[in-house]
């Protein structure tokens, strides 16, 4: 064990009755083609069980920037301009790969 700390995404294969298993392979290839994006999570493997396939990510201890958004506690402004400006040099990166991200947290 190397006691690193992932975060594991389980994604259905079937959903709705709908086989979705070419949106999970697009997925991972977009994580692929974004691994030396510092402003992506990192995918370090993927694993498939009947019913799932399973990403393990990078594990990003600061949580999800909407759970901030809807918090009751106040950010700090430099921390805010730090948050902003970090996603955007993210989606950035990905629009020159021609990714545009639709879920954005």
């Amino acid at each position: 064990a190397t006691g690193k700390v992932f975060a594991a995404k389980f994604i259905k294969k079937r959903r709705r009755g709908r086989d979705c298993r070419a949106e999970v392979i697009h997925e991972i290839a977009v994580l692929e083609a974004a691994k030396n994006n510092p402003r992506v999570v990192n995918l370090h493997a993927v694993y498939e069980t009947d019913h799932d396939l399973v990403l393990m990510l990078e594990y990003a201890a600061g949580g999800e920037i909407f759970d901030h958004c809807v918090s009751e506690e106040l950010l700090p402004e430099g921390q805010i301009t730090r948050l902003i400006r970090q996603m955007l040099e993210g989606i950035h990166l990905l629009h020159q790969s021609s990714v545009v991200h639709l879920d954005l947290k």
